[in-house]
């Protein structure tokens, strides 16, 4: 071992305050299982670390317990309870509340770890990830086909497919912020240059097909 190599083994085995500790383990599982999954064992997460397994227990009785705590850190505190007010706004046209609403969140949702982790979370079935959709369904795909009702005078849904029609205009137009992470996290293409840009075309060719689309269908 080199002595940069010992003085930084040293270090991650120095005697920390337990608030510190624990942040350590979050910061680096959150790391291990964005780069290998949830298949990932605490085994490895002590060794990355330099620690003991115990040690590991003293913080997190389970793995299960870890896990709930990364996405904690990784999809909820990072939460902006203020994107469902800006969508609500009625003050400012529907094109500048999304545009605004998405430029904010697609600077959260294309990090590279909740994208990877995101994708792991579904291919192992961990029901964490329905959580977080079943929150961005309610309290902002929700709001969005609402706001785009009354802005288009749409007629509201007579029946639970008409309601899902307009979620699924709206889920496939978020999808595009989400998979502009994936194309660079997972199939490792370059990052979109001016994602400004793209937001503002994505938004205005939502706003020009959806309303006509919904309205196309309620109104014959």
């Amino acid at each position: 071992m080199t002595a940069g190599a010992k003085s930084t083994a040293a270090k991650t085995r120095r005697r920390l305050p337990p608030d510190e500790r624990e942040e350590q383990i979050v910061q680096k599982a959150i790391t291990l299982f964005s780069q290998e999954g949830f298949s990932a064992s605490t085994r490895d997460l002590a060794e990355a670390l330099g620690v003991t397994q115990p040690l590991l227990y003293r913080y997190f009785a389970t793995k299960e317990d870890l896990i709930d705590r990364v996405y904690d850190e990784v999809f909820f505190r990072p939460w902006n309870d203020a994107w469902e007010e800006w969508l609500s706004d009625r003050s400012s046209p529907l094109s500048q509340r999304l545009k605004r609403y998405f430029k904010d969140y697609a600077a959260f949702v294309t990090r590279s770890n909740l994208v990877r982790l995101h994708m792991f979370a579904g291919l192992t079935k961990n029901t964490l990830i329905h959580r977080y959709i079943d929150i961005l369904r309610e309290t902002h795909f929700k709001v969005i086909a609402r706001e785009l009702r009354h802005e288009f005078e749409i007629p509201d849904p007579a029946t639970p497919a008409e309601e899902e029609d307009e979620l699924e205009l709206v889920w496939a137009t978020h999808s595009s912020f989400f998979y502009m992470g994936v194309r660079q996290w997972i199939y490792e293409f370059a990052p979109t240059q001016d994602i400004d840009r793209t937001i503002d075309i994505l938004v205005d060719g939502f706003l020009m097909g959806a309303p006509a689309a919904l309205k196309s269908r309620r109104l014959g």
